[in-house]
C-alpha cells in the first residue's frame, strides 16, 4: 500500500533556500511539533497525524484538505 505525505509550516527565513534548510534541520531533531497530512492513495482518505500524540489520539481523519500553498 502507497501513501503521500505532506506537512506545511510557515517559517521566517531570508530566501526560499535558507526557509528549506531550516526546516530539513528541524526534521531531524525529536519531538518537533509537527502535523503531517497523510493519504492513502487507494481510498483517497486524508488523516492528520500528530506523532507527539500517544497512537490512539495521533491520528485524526480529515473531511476537508485545505493547503496552504495555492497556485496563482
Amino acid at each position: 500500500m502507497t501513501h503521500k505525505v505532506v506537512f506545511e509550516i510557515e517559517v521566517s527565513a531570508m530566501n526560499k533556500l535558507e526557509a528549506a534548510k531550516l526546516v530539513r534541520n528541524w526534521l531531524t531533531m525529536s519531538n518537533t511539533g509537527f502535523l503531517f497530512y497523510v493519504q492513502d492513495n487507494h481510498n483517497k482518505s486524508i488523516a492528520s497525524i500528530d506523532l507527539d500524540e500517544d497512537d490512539a489520539d495521533a491520528v485524526i481523519e480529515v473531511n476537508k484538505y485545505l493547503p496552504m500553498i495555492k497556485n496563482k
